[in-house]
């Protein structure tokens, strides 16, 4: 959007130069993305962000300069003391929905010529062309206060005034000169006979002031933003009055706006009002209570704002307030700004004028988590949840949403006990609430597999549904599946570890069962309560779901595994580099991989990590027995480690694992 630093004059006397000025803009958050002289006049052009309707009016930049500035802005409301009524048109709204409310003002006498130059000069440099007198006066009213307003030729209509909906293939030709084909999604201003406007978009050319007009039907209203919007877009057509109605228009400066529109048409083109009509009920604003803390106020920021400062900035802002206690104030935020909601509005408005540059970057203290008014992670669970859903995605998991229903007979016979059954389901395939999240899993990994990937990675965050001797329950549980080749089984059971561990669940143990649907399977444990399992899919149900590559499936319940999640704790990064040595081991079916794990954890002294690096089974490998290639990672936090003492602590470790029996060094 573009502006004029003579129109914001009009508000507020700036003497800041231009660059200065665009600067203090940018850093409080109104990006400007450019700036240029034009003879005496400066030209802003500005960002504005979805939230800050209110930037789309003069007075709104000017209040936000005023912020900026340190000042006090007083908006001086235009008067028009005699309104009488006008009794020869009535306007009729279809829909409050629609249309909230309707002001129209007749103004007769009015001769239409070129505008004024001072109207012209400030309308044409906020990126608006010069039509004639009447139309500049409308669209100075409208960058002045944010409301757009539309003036009809009054000769031109014929009968009442209609606010409805348009009718299946009703015509309509604008001001543009083109015509187009409307239907109930477009909302239309319509006299007795013909459209002459699409509501809040664009007026028609039946009803166009021209050179010959006498008699203006000036129009203010609040429609509904939503209608507006699909109305725009149907049509095709994109203006400056459906910007600003798409984003909400302030019902305080409604009469404003019309009120000096009509003190200006009287004054330069010579009208007279003759009368004003109403329709509807004018949206009443309730001004919003926020309670605000000095102290809440430096916990949030990290930074103290002396109280004297505050109150400045507030004030300048639009804000009335009341001093409740010491440190304590109740704000009333400004009518027109539909943002501020929340004690975070606040701090947010006072961190940019304040300045963010004021603020010393730090690293958030953990203590503050502890705060009685921050959600104990384990107990919400719905952030606990999406905590866990985005670190999966950084360990390069994908996210798939899946149908909670499902057919009852989906994974065979053995699943038809499980499940709560649907008395009326629409389809036989979805008869059913899923007991599992497996099936949407082997579904999805199937779909792509069938398209040609491969190594596929999927996450699911879902609710399960199960019927067992509680009665009906609803659980939230975690899904990872990954598709490939023997050795991905071992990369689950790691990326499972990971999980357990960002959780920060200390203490927790795989141990082998045989489970429904998997061939082999592992079920998880922490002190004796059961948190999920994990196994790779039988062949049998491959084959019933016909899928390309076998599927590793792990599933856990997120409300115990929340229940027991720990504190996350911290420790520095050495600065000292690691070094890795590998182990290659065969190790006999019967032996616990986590026997293995704990004498290397127990012996190798500056172990920072162990990972399996190499995985086989086959020829040259006895029967029941599986090979690994161990990579076992050395750092220090004092020094760095030489390659003898490296040697020393691994040589150790190879002789620890010599003694498991079952287990052989190669």
């Amino acid at each position: 959007m573009k502006f004029s630093l003579n129109f914001i004059q009009e508000f507020l006397k700036v003497n800041l130069p231009p660059e200065q000025l665009a600067k203090k803009l940018t850093m409080a958050g109104m990006e400007v993305e450019g700036f240029e002289k034009s003879g005496s006049d400066w030209i802003f052009n500005i960002e504005v962000t979805t939230n800050r309707h209110d930037w789309l009016s003069i007075a709104g930049i000017a209040q936000e300069i005023a912020a900026i500035l340190g000042k006090n802005l007083r908006i001086k409301s235009p008067q028009d003391k005699k309104q009488p009524l006008l009794l020869e048109r009535k306007v009729i709204i279809e829909s409050n929905q629609d249309c909230s409310y309707y002001l129209g003002r007749s103004i007769k006498g009015v001769n239409i010529g070129p505008g004024s130059q001072k109207i012209q000069s400030l309308v044409v440099n906020c990126g608006l062309a010069s039509i004639n007198n009447v139309v500049d006066i409308t669209n100075y009213c409208m960058l002045k206060w944010g409301n757009p307003l539309h003036a009809f030729d009054q000769d031109k209509l014929e009968g009442n005034i209609y606010v409805r909906r348009a009718k299946k293939n009703e015509f309509f030709i604008g001001i543009d000169g083109k015509e187009r084909v409307l239907d109930k999604e477009n909302l239309v201003i319509a006299d007795s006979k013909k459209i002459i406007a699409l509501a809040g978009v664009i007026g028609s050319k039946n009803t166009e002031v021209d050179d010959s007009t006498k008699n203006i039907f000036l129009e203010a209203a609040i429609f509904s933003p939503l209608t507006v919007r699909r109305s725009r877009r149907r049509a095709g057509v994109d203006t400056e009055s459906s910007y600003r109605f798409e984003r909400r228009v302030s019902p305080e400066y409604l009469e404003f706006a019309s009120q000096e529109a009509t003190r200006l048409i009287k004054e330069i083109a010579g009208g007279v009002l003759k009368g004003v009509t109403k329709a509807g009920q004018k949206p009443k604003i309730s001004p919003k209570k926020i309670n605000i803390s000095l102290n809440g106020l430096e916990t949030y920021l990290g930074v103290k704002v002396p109280e004297e400062k505050f109150k400045t900035i507030i004030a300048s802002l639009g804000f009335k307030f009341q001093a409740k206690a010491k440190g304590q104030y109740l704000l009333f935020p400004p009518l027109q700004r539909f943002d501020l909601i929340r004690e975070v509005d606040v701090y947010e408005e006072v961190s940019r004028i304040y300045g963010y540059e004021k603020i010393p970057p730090q690293i958030p203290f953990l203590r503050k988590a502890m705060d009685s008014r921050v959600v104990d992670r384990g107990k919400d669970i719905y952030r606990f949840n999406s905590e866990l859903a985005d670190y999966l995605a950084r360990l390069g998991f994908k996210e798939i949403i899946s149908y909670s229903l499902q057919g009852r007979e989906e994974l065979g016979s053995n699943s038809t006990l499980l499940g709560i059954e649907i008395i009326n389901p629409l389809r036989k395939q979805e008869n059913s609430l899923r007991f599992s999240l497996l099936t949407g899993m082997i579904k999805s990994l199937g779909h792509n597999l069938n398209r040609s990937q491969s190594g596929l990675q999927f996450f699911e965050v879902a609710h399960i549904y199960l019927n067992d001797r509680k009665g009906f329950s609803e659980l939230p549980a975690l899904a990872l599946g990954r598709s490939g080749k023997e050795d991905e089984f071992f990369l689950l059971k790691g990326a499972v570890e990971k999980v357990l561990q960002y959780a920060s669940v200390q203490i927790f143990e795989f141990r082998e069962e045989k489970l429904p649907f998997f061939s082999d399977g592992l079920t998880i444990l922490s002190k004796g309560k059961v948190l999920g399992f994990l196994g790779k899919l039988d062949q049998e149900t491959v084959k019933r779901f016909s899928l390309k590559e076998d599927l590793f499936f792990a599933q856990l319940n997120l409300e115990e595994l929340a229940k027991i999640s720990g504190e996350k704790r911290y420790k520095p990064i050495s600065p000292y580099p690691a070094v890795w040595r590998d182990i290659s081991i065969a190790l006999k079916k019967q032996v616990s991989f986590k026997e293995v794990e704990e004498v290397i954890k127990a012996r190798c002294k500056h172990l920072v990590d162990l990972r399996i690096v190499g995985f086989y089974q086959g020829k040259n490998i006895p029967a029941q027995t599986t090979a690994f290639t161990l990579r076992i990672f050395y750092q220090s936090t004092d020094k760095t480690l030489t390659a003898q003492e490296v040697d020393i602590f691994h040589n150790d470790a190879r002789q620890a694992l010599s003694q498991i029996k079952g287990l052989e060094l190669r």
